[in-house]
Parts: C-alpha cells; structure tokens; sequence
C-alpha cells in the first residue's frame, strides 16, 4: 500500500481580543480548572513608561463559547502581567501586579480583588509568574518577580 501524507493544517477557531480602544499584549492565560470552558486572560502595556494615562488596568474571563463578550472583568489596582486559576477552588484567581502587589480574586463576588496584601509586604518590581502549590488547604502560593525574590503566600 502506498502511503498518501497529508499536508498538516492549523486553524484559528476563535480569537479573544482586547475589547479596550487602545489594544495591549495579552501578558498571560491561564486555563479554568474544572469544566475546561473559561479561559482568564490578564492584559498590559510592557512599555509602561509609555502607556497612556487612560489606558484600562482591566483583565478578562472569557467563555470559548462566546469570544465575543467577555464574562468577568477582573479590576486590579496595577495592570496584571500574570493572572492564574486556583486549581483546587476554580472560584479563585491570583494575579500578579505591575507594581510588585499580588492580588486574589473570588469570580462568585465579582470583578474587585477580595485581598490585595500591602504594597510594603509584595515585592519591589513586577509580579512576572504566580504557581499554586498543591498544598492540602489549596490556599498557598508562590510569586516571582525581577526584584529577585521568590514570596511564599497563604491566602
């Protein structure tokens, strides 16, 4: 039997755009936990220098049914360069802020961080990653940041 390869194809099946007028980098997604239909999107300018006085610090829920309309919209303090789902209470995200704050967020409670600790214990630089520890209460977390530290969390 002779064997017919077929070219390989990849193709976008939906896009999720940033819905403000002055469109910034999708700085991290991070995939809902459980049924696997929502997707968190956080959003900022990396050229912060020189970002627009009006620019939103808003990130985003999206359903993958509907990447027309966002779902949530979360609401930090500084922009988010990282945004990530509790993987044991998909309610919660942790997301990583721009100027070294690390925030929590309960979707059931709305789009307004629940805790948002103090600039003074956060770090000195931008928040860059945030992973959940699989601990047995589901409340801890690590944040990384280029002021060279690593910050361990209990929420």
């Amino acid at each position: 039997l002779e064997r017919i390869e077929e070219p390989s194809s990849a193709k976008t099946i939906n896009v999720f755009s940033d819905p403000n007028v002055i469109n910034r980098t999708v700085s991290h997604l991070s995939w809902h936990p459980d049924q696997g239909r929502k997707l968190a999107i956080s959003y900022c300018c990396l050229e912060f220098q020189r970002a627009a006085d009006n620019m939103s610090y808003d990130s985003y829920i999206w359903d993958m049914e509907n990447p027309n309309q966002h779902e949530t919209v979360i609401k930090p303090v500084s922009p988010l360069l990282c945004l990530e789902y509790n993987p044991k209470d998909s309610h919660i995200l942790a997301g990583g802020c721009y100027n070294g704050q690390m925030g929590y967020w309960d979707t059931r409670k709305g789009g307004q961080a629940v805790e948002m600790p103090a600039i003074e214990v956060g770090h000195r630089d931008p928040v860059y990653k945030i992973i959940w520890l699989q601990s047995k209460t589901g409340t801890e977390c690590f944040s990384a940041s280029t002021d060279g530290q690593v910050l361990w969390w209990d929420i």
